[in-house]
């Protein structure tokens, strides 16, 4: 297996490559990109979009003891708007600009049919159940999507 920290980088900046459809709090990207998690309070309004890398997981599986096991890693993005108390405003419509991006990100480069993170990873791709609280309520937006990287 690749160091996972390689791993992270090249997942870093290929997520740093997202650009929204329509601007987010006039951002094409996000404004700010991390691998240490903040709650969303201590996030300033002006720093949102953000997106927050965290690992808090990986699976070891093995299909036999003469192999070695493969290792999936367990990434999850923390997708911040600041979505306001306009009552014109529709929310939703900020975290799916961001979700868009993101799935558009660690879509596969042409001519393959997986994102391998330059070639350091057999796959990598959003996988799971992604939570979505748009901020109707209390004005701060949130999703929470679940990144799946098999690393051999």
């Amino acid at each position: 297996m690749n160091a996972r920290e390689t791993i992270m980088d090249a997942l870093c900046a290929q997520l740093a490559k997202a650009k929204f459809s329509a601007p987010i709090n006039a951002c094409d990207t996000w404004a700010t990109l991390s691998r240490r998690l903040k709650l969303w309070s201590d996030v300033a309004s002006a720093d949102q979009p953000a997106l927050f890398v965290t690992e808090h997981a990986e699976n070891i599986a093995f299909a036999s003891e003469s192999l070695p096991g493969k290792t999936t890693l367990n990434v999850d993005l923390f997708v911040y708007i600041s979505a306001g108390r306009d009552p014109d405003s529709i929310p939703a419509r900020d975290l799916n600009l961001a979700l868009d991006a993101l799935i558009a990100a660690l879509a596969p480069p042409p001519g393959s049919d997986r994102q391998t993170l330059g070639g350091l990873v057999t796959h990598c791709r959003i996988e799971g159940r992604i939570v979505k609280d748009p901020g109707d309520l209390d004005g701060q937006g949130l999703a929470l999507v679940p990144v799946k990287i098999l690393a051999p």
